[in-house]
């Protein structure tokens, strides 16, 4: 199912405003395993808007067009939809009488603009909106290439994302008959570069209809395997090539985040974190643990064999930053582990991040029984104990 995203508004292509939905749908589509083909931005001009509808239309079998839905002179998603495909604008008198009702539970009569909301291209089907006055609706249109269907929803984050989850997604599982012609599989790997990782696993074409992927998401390399009706046993030969190679960094799969993962093998077990450098990075990354207990030191020693473990059963501990980097100590009912790392990054809050998840790497391998010091090729280790 080929899949595009059009955004609009002279306010995101101005930059004056990041379009977040757009990366928030492609990723919510590639979970479901259907991959976004392409994203347009195009700002409130009706014969750019018009264009633009025309020729997604013309390529995909679904199109979903976020934003200018609303009361003002400006908004001018639904005219364009409209016009781009002969299905004039006509009164939906139902969703009219739902805005009236709306501005009268809040005691305020609808000022007159928003009736604009109403009018819809003809035929159209609504989307409910259940907490605002632009509904969203869909226009199926069948051209050269076969039949489309464009999905419009305002713009507003909240709005925009409960429409999709309650009103799109149930509508695109029915449209591919509940199957996916995608399946995508991630892993994540800490303490080596993206390049390295290329030169690894793409000296060798992967089978016919797989593709591997790169994401990198300080501080961590998201690998994505993604198929394109590919077999299972040719995903399940990728997978196991794939984790041949990058074992040794390997700290998570799936779609949970890896620090969640890492959370997830303490269970309910208490964890106490006392950070320097990493100046609150880690407790960034713990604080959803619901047995944790957080502190922060400007003090704490900058030299590993100078750096105390607090009284705790389970604890990680960043040091400060001293002339062979910075030490990270996990203790363990008693028994220290430690190491010392130089982190070169030109960004100071990536550089706490990528300490922050050291240490927490330092604890993922404790508790799934492996060295707890990991081999990293990103990472300098001037110190351990």
């Amino acid at each position: 199912m080929r899949i595009e995203i059009i955004s609009t508004g002279d306010e995101i292509v101005t930059g004056l405003v990041v379009d977040t939905n757009a990366a928030w749908l492609s990723a919510l589509l590639l979970e479901q395993g259907w991959q976004v083909r392409r994203r347009v931005t195009v700002g409130d001009n009706l014969k750019d808007l018009k264009a633009v509808l025309a020729e997604s239309a013309s390529r995909a079998e679904v199109v979903l067009v976020c934003g200018g839905l609303g009361p003002t002179a400006d908004d001018l998603t639904a005219q364009a939809a409209a016009e781009a495909f002969d299905q004039p604008l006509t009164l939906f008198p139902d969703w009219l009488a739902t805005i009236e009702a709306r501005y009268a539970s809040r005691g305020r009569p609808m000022p007159a603009s928003n009736a604009k909301q109403a009018w819809l291209p003809q035929g159209g089907e609504i989307l409910d909106n259940p907490v605002g006055t632009a509904c969203g609706f869909v226009v199926a249109h069948t051209g050269h290439q076969g039949p489309s269907r464009l999905f419009f929803t305002p713009g507003v984050p909240f709005e925009f994302k409960q429409m999709v989850r309650e009103q799109i997604m149930p509508r695109l599982k029915a449209l591919a008959g509940e199957q996916t012609d995608t399946e995508l599989r991630r892993f994540y790997t800490f303490g080596v570069s993206e390049s390295a990782l290329s030169d690894m696993l793409d000296a060798a074409p992967w089978p016919a209809g797989i593709e591997l992927g790169y994401r990198s998401s300080m501080p961590l390399i998201e690998l994505k395997l993604i198929g394109h009706g590919a077999s299972t046993a040719d995903m399940d030969a990728a997978e196991a090539r794939l984790l041949a190679t990058v074992e040794s960094w390997l700290v998570g799969r799936g779609d949970e985040e890896p620090a969640q993962q890492i959370l997830d093998l303490l269970g309910d077990k208490p964890l106490t974190l006392q950070e320097g450098e990493s100046r609150g990075a880690l407790l960034a990354m713990c604080h959803p643990h619901p047995a944790l207990t957080a502190s922060f030191s400007h003090t704490l020693a900058s030299e590993l064999a100078q750096l105390a473990a607090p009284a705790a059963p389970l604890s990680l501990t960043i040091g400060s930053s001293g002339p062979d980097g910075v030490p990270l100590l996990l203790c363990v009912d008693g028994q220290l582990h430690g190491q010392t790392l130089k982190v070169s990054h030109p960004d100071p809050d990536s550089g706490r991040r990528i300490l922050a998840f050291a240490a927490l790497d330092m604890l993922r391998r404790q508790l799934q029984g492996l060295p707890v010091l990991g081999d990293y090729r990103t990472l300098a280790r001037t110190a351990s104990r």
